[in-house]
């Protein structure tokens, strides 16, 4: 688990936000991308939050006519293992752990997975969460399908005007984000928001470089 803490070294920030990604690998052209972390920083001001590697996973129906969106419960799910999603009894979907073998058949170590095998068919939304999170969701998976998640332990940090309210960004729009490769040995990051001849930077130090 790291802490990292986010300093605005500026006087003003401008009604600016400090944005934070996890950037899904090998993502299909229509993934919402979330903003992991959203820190509102007066001048002066630290905003701090955890990191770990851990992964979760939740999905969505929308339902239709009167229906209300169902999200199921979010469970902890690891790289190189697969959920089921269901409908027990035809009712909203769960999901369920499946065979070592079928995750192998359809994933890489490095992958975690969700396959849709819903009975009424339903086609659902996959969202991924890291560190309790949400990273991403991708849509109208349907039946049969087989949804993949996987991440590098990589933070883009980008300065952004504030979020409208369910906004959401694409992999491509993380293109000019400043990276952040998180080793085993961190265990505290402090990042320096800065602002020099009218363009945004970050400086960053971790604990292990203080050896």
């Amino acid at each position: 688990m790291i802490t990292c803490k986010v300093s605005a070294d500026v006087a003003n920030m401008r009604g600016k936000s400090v944005l934070v990604f996890v950037r899904p690998q090998q993502a299909a052209r229509d993934i919402r991308v979330y903003a992991w972390q959203v820190l509102d920083l007066s001048g002066g001001a630290t905003a701090s939050f955890v990191f770990d590697h851990s992964i979760s996973v939740s999905v969505l129906t929308k339902g239709t006519g009167p229906v209300n969106p169902t999200e199921s419960e979010r469970v902890k799910i690891t790289p190189g293992t697969l959920k089921i999603a269901t409908r027990p009894a035809g009712l909203s979907p769960q999901l369920a752990p499946s065979s070592a073998g079928m995750a192998a058949a359809r994933l890489t170590p490095e992958q975690a997975g969700v396959y849709n095998d819903t009975n009424p068919c339903l086609s659902l939304d996959c969202t991924w969460f890291v560190s309790g999170q949400a990273v991403a969701t991708m849509p109208g998976v349907d039946w049969g399908m087989t949804c993949t998640f996987e991440y590098q332990p990589v933070l883009y940090f980008m300065i952004a005007a504030p979020l409208l309210e369910g906004e959401n960004f694409t992999v491509q729009s993380l293109t000019g984000a400043t990276p952040y490769p998180i080793t085993l040995d961190t265990a505290e990051l402090d990042v320096r928001v800065r602002r020099e001849r009218g363009r945004w930077r970050f400086s960053f130090h971790s604990d292990w470089q203080e050896d």
